[in-house]
């Protein structure tokens, strides 16, 4: 009964722990800058969807930013891998669209995860 007891309280000290943890690494970002060939297209400053045009005026993709973090959630691309990149709230990571040469970059202060690489 002991065991049981502790064994449960070193699961809710370990659970807190990892809550706290996350809530410390919390990053507040600003927004985000939409670079489209290079060149930056417009930075994202307030919370909304932002559509993406190229120089042709053809669509693509939107781009949702919440006010603490961003995510790409529409691409006209055929793998749309920047779609599956998911949440972004570390303006270390970056949302890239290889075959429509747009990347978003989150802006804020970069917090260190200790990850050199990410891949999805």
């Amino acid at each position: 009964m002991k065991k049981d007891l502790m064994f449960v309280l070193i699961i809710i000290i370990i659970a807190t722990g990892i809550i706290l943890l996350q809530n410390s690494l919390k990053n507040d970002l600003k927004g985000a800058e939409v670079f489209v060939n290079g060149e930056e297209l417009f930075k994202i400053t307030k919370p909304g969807t932002y559509a993406i045009y190229g120089q042709d005026n053809d669509y693509k993709l939107s781009v949702v930013f919440n006010g603490e973090k961003v995510r790409v959630i529409d691409a006209d691309c055929p793998l749309k891998t920047c779609e599956y990149t998911g949440w972004v709230d570390n303006s270390a990571q970056e949302i890239i669209c290889l075959p429509n040469k747009v990347v978003v970059k989150p802006i804020g202060k970069e917090k260190d995860i200790g990850v050199d690489i990410i891949s999805w």
